[in-house]
């Protein structure tokens, strides 16, 4: 009995062993699982730079492009650099360079227009591509207010130097909300706005009211290529933005209709111009970012090119600013529209964080962090990157098919800013998959510093 029970206890301590081995090894697997793209150290996770390098040539990342910079704005320390001086297509992080052109040169108030009085009943505009006038969001009636009082107005036509659509945007995304043309005076953000339910009917501008048709099988977009005719759905609850096709004529019709006066298009001023002014360009600038809006964005760099270059021409004013406050470039990026709509865009990481240096440089971070959605709480990153405690991420995203980038401000739990830029192009898994890694590196580099 007494070996039967010494055996069974050598058994026992055999097997217990065994499971101690068996945990040891897989706390071992599991560490050195993290160790692929993160390094444990005790109870806090810590970045390495070789140990990003790594994780970047992991077999997630063979069939796609990505760069990752970040950099220390008081030290002007690069910490980490992985395809930095690469070209990316931005999407809409090219709203970034937008921001920072409108910072540099547009007033504190809008430019609403360059007018010309003929005797005391009579004004001569020409719009300044402030795109706010009775605008879905902004609802800015100031250019009616300060044109009311005249019985003749006119517009000067042609001010418009740029085609209505951006250099290698989608051609059919012409009839969706997010791809208005562009245009020298903008009237409701040049969109045919519609609420249809059981208990309302709005459509706005109503003079396009009248031509509205319901959608049939042949009709698979809202609006007519070349017209300004709309097809709705029948029977459906709907809220919908659509583009309509803009035009001198146009113009004058819908501000005429706004005046009750008739508006009559003009060839060119005679004299000397003066400039009225509208809304906060901080308002504009902080839904521009906030929503992503690519109407804003590309309306805000014709508006700066007129006020500064009195050349409405977006090419004018991105060279003006490329060959001035931005010639210290590393790399000088392909910049071709406002929004980022287009991939004939093409940026690297260090020159997005070169541009939010100088802004971090210059602005009150209490004003800055006012432009950038807020991880997990605010805008287009209200669903992703939220903080702990508090929100660690103020950035601005973009987006296209294949192409997700993130670029601004990264708030570490030693309470350091750094400024960052993440970069992913020509990816085919879904984006949901790309933001949970850019996720656990940004967390990793945030509880480091």
């Amino acid at each position: 009995m007494l070996k039967t029970t010494t055996f069974m206890l050598k058994i026992y301590k055999a097997m217990s062993h065994y499971n101690y081995l068996i945990e040891k090894t897989k706390i071992i697997a599991l560490m050195a699982l993290m160790g692929s793209f993160i390094v444990g150290c005790g109870s806090a996770v810590k970045v390495q730079q070789k140990n990003i390098h790594k994780h970047f040539k992991g077999k997630n990342f063979k069939n796609q492009m990505t760069g990752l910079i970040v950099i220390d704005p008081e030290k002007n320390d690069t910490l980490v650099n992985i395809n930095g001086s690469q070209y990316f297509i931005p999407a809409s992080n090219t709203k970034i360079f937008t921001l920072y052109t409108a910072l540099e040169l547009l007033p504190e108030k809008m430019p609403l227009f360059r007018y010309q009085k003929k005797g005391i009943d009579s004004i001569l505009i020409a719009g300044m591509g402030n795109p706010t006038p009775f605008h879905p969001f902004f609802k800015d009636s100031t250019l009616v207010s300060a044109l009311a009082k005249y019985t003749h107005v006119g517009i000067v036509g042609n001010r418009l130097l740029d085609f209505p659509y951006g250099p290698g945007w989608a051609w059919e995304d012409y009839d969706t909300y997010y791809a208005p043309e562009r245009a020298a005076l903008p009237l409701y953000g040049n969109v045919f706005s519609v609420i249809e339910n059981d208990t309302v009917s709005i459509q706005e501008p109503q003079l396009f009211t009248a031509l509205v048709k319901r959608k049939n099988n042949e009709n698979q977009f809202y609006r007519s290529a070349e017209k300004n005719i709309f097809y709705l759905p029948e029977k459906e609850s709907l809220s919908l933005e659509i583009p309509y096709k803009t035009s001198d004529s146009i113009t004058a019709v819908l501000l005429g209709n706004l005046l009750k006066k008739e508006v009559f298009i003009s060839p060119e001023f005679t004299s000397k111009t003066e400039i009225a002014y509208g809304i906060s360009r901080d308002s504009v600038l902080e839904r521009m970012m906030e929503v992503s809006d690519n109407f804003l964005a590309e309306q805000l760099l014709l508006s700066a090119a007129e006020f500064t270059l009195d050349s409405m021409q977006a090419s004018s004013i991105q060279e003006y600013i490329l060959k001035g406050s931005l010639k210290d470039l590393v790399q000088k990026p392909r910049w071709v529209d406002g929004s980022g709509l287009s991939r004939y865009n093409l940026f690297t990481p260090l020159s997005m964080t070169q541009v939010l240096h100088k802004m971090y440089l210059k602005y009150s971070w209490d004003k800055l962090i006012n432009f950038f959605p807020i991880g997990g709480e605010k805008g287009t990153l209200k669903n992703w990157f939220k903080g702990e405690q508090k929100p660690y991420i103020y950035a601005k995203t973009g987006s296209l098919g294949n192409t997700y980038c993130l670029s601004g401000f990264l708030i570490t739990k030693k309470n350091k800013t750094l400024i960052f830029s993440y970069m992913n192009n020509h990816f085919t898994k879904p984006s949901s998959q790309i933001k949970q890694e850019m996720e656990m590196v940004l967390e990793a580099i945030r509880d480091q510093y």
